[in-house]
């Protein structure tokens, strides 16, 4: 039976019931069937028989979906860079696309906000123990102290230029060392 078909049987089913409990209660007494559509345990008896009255022959069909934590590889990440240069404690880097910033790997995010060097500014604390300030962003995925997972977006850049610092061990990584941490973001 096509769904079309359903809804009408449906429609009048309720339109008879409606109208039933109507003509009942028009002497001020209470109706059976508003007595059995009200009470919950009966309304799985009936919801039951009105399924029964419509039989299915077919079997629903199970859609296997499974979540990648995989990403796109058309989307630019932070490594297709088009320069870099050291900037303040960090390196400034540019970019012709907008790319997604994600997260290297569990942390927390200790800061969101804008500052007068980097404009609107995050700050992470990775697992690992390093510390990653993004600046010159343009979204903010979350909220400071907030849990990121590994690969979780975390904000996004504009084509321009980002600023990227990297704190390890109490220790700023030099331009080239932030150059090596940033190829292998996706590794």
């Amino acid at each position: 039976m096509k769904s079309t078909n359903k809804w009408i049987i449906a429609c009048i089913f309720t339109i008879g019931i409606i109208a039933t409990i109507q003509i009942q209660e028009r002497n001020d007494q209470t109706s059976q069937l508003r007595t059995l559509f009200t009470e919950g345990k009966d309304i799985q008896m009936v919801r039951e028989f009105v399924l029964a009255q419509f039989p299915t022959s077919s079997q629903p069909e199970i859609i296997p979906v499974t979540a990648s934590p995989e990403r796109d590889p058309m989307i630019p990440t932070m490594a297709s860079y088009e320069s870099m240069q050291p900037y303040e404690e960090g390196v400034l880097v540019s970019y012709n696309t907008s790319i997604e910033v994600v997260a290297r790997e569990d942390g927390i995010i200790l800061f969101t906000g804008h500052t007068r060097h980097t404009g609107k500014t995050m700050t992470v604390l990775y697992d690992s123990g390093d510390t990653v300030t993004y600046g010159f962003v343009e979204n903010f995925s979350n909220l400071p102290y907030t849990a990121v997972a590994a690969n979780d977006l975390i904000a996004e850049v504009k084509p321009g230029s980002m600023f990227v610092k990297v704190e390890r061990d109490g220790e700023l990584l030099e331009p080239t060392a932030i150059k090596d941490w940033m190829n292998d973001v996706l590794q």
